[in-house]
């Protein structure tokens, strides 16, 4: 079974760690990470970080975290626009 890559976006709750969207990237880890690379944000996690942007890996239903990234409302929403951006294009290209 082939592995899939996710963006999954996370933000920090009273009850902890929330996960409250999720983009499917496919199979093409090349694409996976040129996209997540071209995102905003910081790799500066701190404890005050409350939205985060994690890049992972599913493999036989387990996820293995890539990479994490803090952001504001602002650069996730311009985040959200280049990923679906992208996404689009790779499925039009694909058909």
């Amino acid at each position: 079974m082939a592995s899939k890559f996710e963006i999954s976006l996370n933000m920090k709750t009273l009850n902890g760690l929330e996960t409250y969207g999720c983009f499917d990237l496919g199979t093409n880890e090349e694409f996976a990470r040129s996209l997540y690379t071209s995102l905003h944000g910081s790799k500066d996690i701190s404890p005050d970080s409350v939205i985060t942007i994690d890049l992972v890996k599913r493999e036989n239903g387990l996820l293995f975290p890539l990479a994490i990234r803090h952001c504001n409302y602002h650069q996730l929403a311009e985040d959200v626009k280049i990923i679906t951006r992208e996404l689009f294009k790779r499925l039009i290209l694909e058909e």
